[in-house]
C-alpha cells in the first residue's frame, strides 16, 4: 500500500530543556524523549488543511472545473487543480507547468503568481524563462507552501511532503536528479504490535484497515469519500523515495527570474477585459492575468475575494471537492527501543478513540536518527487540533511505549 505525500505543516513545536509534562510521566526505566515537533494543518491559515480528494458529491470532473481558467485572466494551478492526479507534489508541478504554457501562449506580458508553494514557484520559473514579468506574492514568511523542512533537531524533518511517490515517469524525478538530492527507496511493509507483543497484521481489526487506508492517505474518514473514483485514480508507479537530507532541496530549482514578496496575504481580485487587480495586506498590484495556487481548503474558506465572482461551476466544484487533513507527531529519543530495520510500525492501541496515534513510521534507517513520526488523519487530527502539546504528545509517547512494553 502506498503513502499519499504528506503535505501536512506548521504550527511546530520544538522542544528544548524541559518536557512539556510533568516529569512523572517518564520513569528511570523508560527511553528518554529528547525532542518533538508537531504539525497541526488543519488550523494553518495559509492552508486549512493538507490534500485535496474527491469527496461524495464530487466526481474527477471537479478537479478540472477548478483547473478551467477564468475570463483568460484568472488561472489557477495546484494539486487540486491538476485535471488528472492531486494530493501530491507531482500533482502540483504538472500543474504549475501547465498553466504556464497556457499563459505563455495567451500574449499576456505581467503576470502575479498568487501563492510560493511548488505549482507557484514551477509557474514562476517557467514564466520567467519565457521572458515574461512575473511577481510571485506569498502570505508566509519563507517559499515552499506545503513543502516544509525543519533542522532544529538536528535532523531533517518534513514537516510538509516526505515522499516522491511512483518514480516511472514522473516528471519530479528528473527535478530531484537534477537537484542531486539523496534518496531512500521506501518500504511500505511493515508490523503491528500492541501491549508488547507483536501480532499479525491479518489479525487487526477491520477500523484499523481504514484508518491506513482512508484517514491516513486521504486526510479523511472513507465514509465521506466518492470511493469509487479514490480508488480508480490513476497515477505513476514504481519505488517510491524519501530524501534524507529534507525535501526543500528541490525548491532551488525553481530559483530565480522572477519578483517575489513575502509576508504579504492577497485579500481580493478584481479583474475584467483589461488587467486584474490583487489586493494584499500591504499593497495594490495590476497584472495582465493571475494565477491563484493558494491551497483548496483557503479557496473554501473564502479568504480572497474574486470580484466579478467566480462562476457558478467553479465555486460548486471548490465547494464539492474535500480537503483532507494528515498531521505528524515527530518524537526524537535518546536511543532506538523498537524495531530499528523495520519502516512501518502499526499500533492498534484500544486506550484512545480509533485513528488516534495508530500509524507510525520509523525514520532509523533513513536518517539514521532515533526518530518516529506518529501520523494521524481526518477525524483524529482534527479532534487532537485543539489540544495541547502536553497530551499530545504524552498520549503518542504512552502508545508507542505501550506497544514495546517500555512504559516502567
Amino acid at each position: 500500500m502506498k503513502r499519499r505525500d504528506m503535505l501536512a505543516g506548521t504550527g511546530t513545536t520544538v522542544l528544548s530543556g524541559l518536557l512539556p509534562w510533568t516529569a512523572t510521566a517518564q520513569s528511570s526505566q523508560a527511553p528518554k524523549l529528547i525532542g518533538f515537533m508537531r504539525t497541526n494543518w488543519s488550523r494553518d491559515p495559509f492552508s486549512f488543511g493538507t490534500y485535496s480528494h474527491i469527496a461524495k458529491g464530487s466526481q474527477r470532473k471537479d478537479h478540472r472545473r477548478l483547473a478551467e481558467p477564468v475570463a483568460d485572466k484568472v488561472y489557477f494551478a495546484g494539486e487540486a487543480a491538476n485535471p488528472d492526479r492531486n494530493s501530491s507534489v507531482h500533482a502540483a508541478l504538472e500543474s504549475g507547468r501547465l498553466v504556464a504554457s497556457q499563459i505563455a501562449a495567451s500574449g499576456h506580458k505581467r503576470i502575479g503568481v498568487i501563492g510560493a508553494g511548488v505549482s507557484g514557484l514551477v509557474a514562476a520559473h517557467a514564466m520567467s524563462n519565457a521572458g515574461l514579468d512575473v511577481h510571485v506574492i506569498e502570505g508566509r514568511d519563507r517559499i515552499g507552501g506545503r513543502i516544509n523542512t525543519d533542522r532544529s533537531l538536528g535532523f531533517a524533518a518534513d514537516l510538509g511532503a516526505s515522499w516522491l511517490h511512483g518514480i516511472d515517469g514522473n516528471p519530479l524525478t528528473a527535478v530531484v536528479k537534477q537537484a542531486g538530492m539523496r534518496k531512500f527507496v521506501y518500504d511500505p511493509n511493515g508490523i503491528a504490535r500492541v501491549q508488547g507483543r507483536e501480532i499479525s497484521l491479518n489479525n487487526l481489526p477491520n477500523w484499523a484497515y481504514d484508518i491506513l487506508q482512508y484517514d491516513n492517505h486521504a486526510g479523511t474518514e472513507n465514509g465521506t469519500l466518492n470511493k469509487w473514483a479514490y480508488l480508480w485514480t490513476s497515477d505513476y508507479s514504481g519505488d517510491e523515495w524519501l530524501f534524507p537530507d529534507g525535501y526543500d532541496q528541490i525548491l532551488t530549482q525553481f530559483e530565480g527570474g522572477y519578483e517575489l514578496s513575502l509576508n504579504e496575504r492577497v485579500n481580493a481580485v478584481e479583474y475584467n477585459s483589461n488587467k486584474v487587480r490583487v489586493t494584499s495586506n500591504i499593497s495594490v498590484r495590476n497584472f495582465d492575468a493571475v494565477i491563484v495556487t493558494v491551497p483548496l481548503g483557503v479557496l473554501k474558506v473564502g479568504h480572497i475575494a474574486f470580484d466579478p465572482v467566480l462562476p457558478d461551476e467553479k465555486q460548486q466544484a471548490i465547494d464539492r471537492l474535500g480537503f483532507g487533513t494528515l498531521d505528524k507527531i515527530y518524537l526524537q529519543f535518546d536511543e532506538v527501543f523498537w524495531d530499528a530495520d523495520i519502516q512501518n510500525i502499526t499500533t492498534p492501541s484500544v486506550d484512545f478513540p480509533h485513528g488516534h496515534y495508530n500509524s507510525w513510521m520509523n525514520l532509523y534507517p533513513v536518517t539514521g536518527e532515533p526518530v518516529l513520526i506518529c501520523f494521524n488523519g481526518g477525524p483524529a487530527a482534527y479532534a487532537l487540533s485543539s489540544e495541547t502539546d502536553e497530551t499530545v504528545v504524552g498520549q503518542a509517547l504512552s502508545t508507542i511505549l505501550n506497544a514495546y512494553d517500555r512504559g516502567d
